[in-house]
């Protein structure tokens, strides 16, 4: 097996405040954990991705980036492509429905700034069914981003930082550590 070094990014926010959480894996393991505050329905959520993932000590040394999805602190949109670009990590967006996009789209056009989100969400790409799950991926490939996936997945279908990501943010935000990521 190979030594990847994988990072897993959730969110988890109240009516004051918003944290994103990355947990860094290895095999498995919990190898350390990055921080930071987004705007709730803001636009400074891929700036703060990157930020994190570029002062963090393992940078150099991560694989993939895993999220949950492009939505973080409700309509504050991560532009996965942005994120690949300036950190030349490989983004692979997991999901474990597929979206309805109409429905968020409509749902968004209640949210400031609606043309800005849409080009997010339209520059992250295709949804491809991928086993259980769906997902969107920035600089890599459809078979390589699956085998990246198995090879963060420990239990159940859902990449193990990405996992450990939501069961810390959870935890901050609200005290102990709610549902499923």
């Amino acid at each position: 097996m190979k030594r990847w070094r994988f990072l897993g990014i959730d969110d988890s926010f109240d009516d004051k405040k918003c944290c994103v959480v990355g947990c860094v894996t290895c095999d498995g393991y919990v190898e350390g954990f990055m921080y930071a505050e987004i705007e709730i329905d803001g636009l400074d959520a891929t700036e703060k991705l990157i930020g994190m993932v570029k002062r963090s000590k393992f940078r150099k040394q991560i694989k993939c980036i895993f999220l949950p999805g492009i939505t973080f602190g409700g309509f504050n949109l991560v532009d996965i492509q942005q994120v690949y670009k300036e950190t030349e990590i490989p983004v692979v967006v997991v999901m474990r429905r597929r979206p309805d996009m109409e429905e968020f789209d409509s749902a968004m056009r209640n949210v400031e700034n609606y043309e800005i989100r849409k080009r997010i969400v339209e520059r992250a790409g295709e949804i491809y069914k991928a086993g259980n799950l769906y997902i969107q991926m920035a600089g890599v490939g459809f078979d390589e981003a699956k085998e990246l996936v198995k090879a963060a997945t420990v239990k159940g279908n859902m990449p193990e930082p990405v996992r450990i990501a939501h069961l810390a943010a959870s935890a901050i935000i609200h005290g102990e550590s709610r549902g499923k990521a």
